[in-house]
């Protein structure tokens, strides 16, 4: 009886734990990226929230309109301002990263022609825990419009 009551006590831990690491737990708002001229880089933009019970890990972001996307964090440092690519991001439990100009970012190199303000373009975001979260920016101008 012991094992038994073991068992299911066990069970229900793993289960519990598996709902509480769901996707459903992040939540992505204010996407957007900022289109520039020519080849250059955009900047992805957007609130990250976490309202798990545990830290959640952004360790990439893809895009099928971007050659590559990066995370990046802009710093100042004896007034000069520098990017710095970045290996993960944590969102704390209950929490909220912003990832705004001047600050973390994301970085999509070679933005194909749907990098058009206007229109719309999707994010796949990867966490530690191998989970998964879609998300659909909008692609503005170089003034955010």
């Amino acid at each position: 009886m012991f094992s038994k009551f073991r068992v299911c006590a066990t069970l229900t831990l793993a289960i519990a734990t598996v709902v509480s690491a769901s996707a459903a737990d992040l939540s992505v708002t204010k996407a957007w990226f900022r289109a520039l001229p020519s080849d250059l880089p955009a900047g992805g933009y957007f609130s990250l929230h976490n309202a798990g019970g545990e830290p959640a890990v952004l360790v990439a972001a893809d895009s099928p309109v971007c050659g590559m996307v990066m995370i990046h964090q802009s710093v100042q440092s004896s007034g000069v301002s520098r990017m710095n690519d970045v290996p993960s991001v944590t969102v704390p439990a209950g929490g909220t990263v912003d990832f705004a100009p001047g600050s973390y970012h994301l970085m999509c190199t070679n933005p194909g022609a749907a990098m058009t303000p206007g229109r719309r373009v999707p994010v796949t975001f990867v966490f530690a825990d191998h989970r998964k979260i879609e998300a659909v920016f909008a692609v503005k101008n170089a003034a955010g419009k």
